[in-house]
C-alpha cells in the first residue's frame, strides 16, 4: 500500500520562502529575548511582562514554522482504540501532541499581549486608546474562546469503524459513511488524506465555531485531515482507510 503514496508522502514542501521565513522568526524571536531581559534589568515590568509575552508568541509562531518544514517521525506500535461521536468503536489514529503545542502556546501568549496592551491603553484615558484598546480587548476575547474551544476537543483523531470514518479535527467533526466513500487519496505537494464521498442524509458534520478557523470544512462532503497534524499517523491512517474501503470506491 505504500506504494500509492506520492513519493515522500508526507514530507511538507521546502521552499526558500519557507525555510527564509522560518529563520527570519527565529531570528526576531531571539532578539525580542534580549531586548525583553534588558527591559527586566532596568526595572521596567509591565514593559518587560508585555515584551515577554511577544517573545513567547514569536518564539512559538517561529517553532512552528520549523516544524511545518519537517518530515513527520513514524509511528511506533499499532493504532489505539477509539470512539465515534456516537460512541461507536474502532482503529483510532491520533492528531500529534506537537502541533497543538505550537499552536496553543502561541494563541494564549496574543491573548496575554492583546489583553495586556488593551489594558494600557484604556489607562491612559484617551478617546483613541479607548477605541483600540475595545479592539483589542474584544481580539483577546475572540481568540480566548477559539483557544478554550481547541483545547476541548484536543486531541484531534480518526476513528476508522465498520460503518465509516469518523474525523475530529481543530474545530470541525466529521463522519462518512463507508457507502459514501468513493475512493481515498494522500494527496501533495500539501500533505492531504483525502476520504472521497458523496453527500448523504447520514453524513454528519458539526461546525464547533460556526465558519470560523475550519479548514477542512471548505473541503465537504469530502473527509480532508492534514497530515501535518497527524504526524506519524498519517501514513498508518492512510493505510487502514484503504485497507477497509468499500470495494466500489477503488473503482471510482
Amino acid at each position: 500500500m505504500r506504494d500509492e503514496l506520492p513519493e515522500d508522502w508526507p514530507r511538507p514542501p521546502r521552499s526558500a520562502r519557507r525555510v527564509l521565513t522560518a529563520a527570519g522568526l527565529v531570528v526576531f524571536a531571539l532578539l525580542l529575548v534580549f531586548v525583553t531581559v534588558g527591559a527586566a534589568a532596568d526595572g521596567d515590568a509591565g514593559a518587560a511582562l508585555l515584551l515577554g509575552a511577544g517573545a513567547v508568541l514569536l518564539a512559538h509562531v517561529a517553532g512552528l514554522s520549523v516544524s511545518l518544514l519537517r518530515r513527520p517521525r513514524a509511528a511506533v506500535g499499532g493504532p489505539a482504540e477509539g470512539v465515534t461521536d456516537q460512541g461507536e468503536k474502532g482503529r483510532a489514529f491520533r492528531y500529534s501532541r506537537w502541533p497543538y503545542y505550537w499552536l496553543s502556546v502561541t494563541l494564549g501568549a496574543a491573548v496575554v499581549l492583546a489583553a495586556g496592551y488593551a489594558v494600557l491603553l484604556a489607562l491612559g484615558g484617551t478617546t483613541a486608546g479607548f477605541v483600540v484598546a475595545a479592539l483589542l480587548g474584544g481580539v483577546a476575547l475572540f481568540l480566548g474562546w477559539f483557544l478554550v474551544v481547541l483545547l476541548r476537543l484536543a486531541p484531534g483523531v480518526i476513528v476508522v469503524t465498520p460503518t465509516g470514518v469518523y474525523h475530529r479535527s481543530l474545530v470541525l467533526e466529521h463522519f462518512v459513511p463507508w457507502h459514501a466513500v468513493t475512493g481515498v487519496e494522500a494527496q501533495g505537494p500539501e500533505p492531504l488524506l483525502v476520504v472521497k464521498a458523496m453527500p448523504t442524509p447520514d453524513m454528519r458534520v458539526r461546525r464547533h465555531t460556526g465558519r470560523l478557523g475550519a479548514f477542512e470544512g471548505q473541503f465537504l462532503p469530502f473527509l480532508v485531515a492534514r497530515a501535518f497534524w497527524l504526524g506519524g499517523n498519517a501514513v498508518p491512517a492512510y493505510e487502514a482507510l484503504r485497507e477497509l474501503r468499500p470495494p466500489r470506491a477503488d473503482a471510482a
